[in-house]
């Protein structure tokens, strides 16, 4: 995971929600116990403390979840990368609902101000125009 990664999910998950999430991406799926027994190689929690993690995530929608006995088999609903996507997404659609044009402006401003964030800001509004012909 790289440091951009990180930085960005630190601003979506909690520092305990990352690391839960970093076994089951590495694990690819698992129980809340695998989760556990991965965590707990450097630290000591709970066995209700992971479930509840685990829960919230899957009320999220950033886990999947689906019956093995008494218990559920998590499963990721995104890789890192495509969580940070769909949580700017978010933000984003959230902006421009409550602001609208003002939102635009603002980032607008703010791209302005950094010649590369603003060259790519021109090559993307470049392809949606050739898109739409």
């Amino acid at each position: 995971m790289s440091n951009y990664e990180k930085k960005a999910l630190l601003k979506i998950l909690g520092p305990l929600e990352i690391e839960v999430m970093k076994v089951i991406w590495s694990i690819k799926e698992g129980t809340v116990q695998n989760v556990l027994s991965e965590i707990n190689t450097q630290n000591n929690y709970a066995y209700t403390t992971i479930m509840t993690i685990m829960n919230r995530l899957y009320k999220k929608g950033i886990l999947t979840r689906s019956k093995l006995g008494k218990g559920y088999v998590y499963k990721p609903n995104y890789s890192p990368n495509e969580l940070i996507q769909q949580n700017s997404s978010d933000q984003v659609e959230h902006l421009l609902h409550h602001y609208g044009d003002i939102a635009i402006t603002q980032f607008v401003d703010a791209v302005g101000h950094n010649p590369d964030q603003l060259n790519k800001l021109k090559e993307l509004i470049q392809k949606l125009e050739q898109d739409e012909k």
